[in-house]
């Protein structure tokens, strides 16, 4: 699991037949220290996160799974919005 910002949607003409009526997100990868990391990442997401949103992340894909069944390809999956983020000692 991992900490992201969602910059935008992605919409998809054609996409694998699990995957209809899925929507999906454009996130960056977040540090502790809220810089970015990486390259951006489509993720799905049932929680209604927005642009400028920070989300919590699923990588394992057993989330995604459950929802959208075995032979699905999607595994990041939004499973939280994020309302305020408290490091220890500060």
């Amino acid at each position: 699991m991992y900490l992201a910002r969602i910059d935008g949607t992605l919409t998809a003409a054609a996409k694998h037949e699990t995957l209809q009526g899925v929507r999906f997100l454009i996130g960056q990868r977040l540090e502790a220290d809220g810089s970015t990391s990486g390259e951006p990442l489509v993720m799905i997401d049932r929680l209604g996160a927005r642009r400028g949103s920070r989300v919590v992340v699923s990588t394992d894909g057993d989330i995604a799974r459950r929802w959208l069944g075995n032979n699905t390809p999607a595994r990041l999956v939004v499973v939280g919005i994020v309302d305020q983020v408290h490091m220890g000692g500060q």
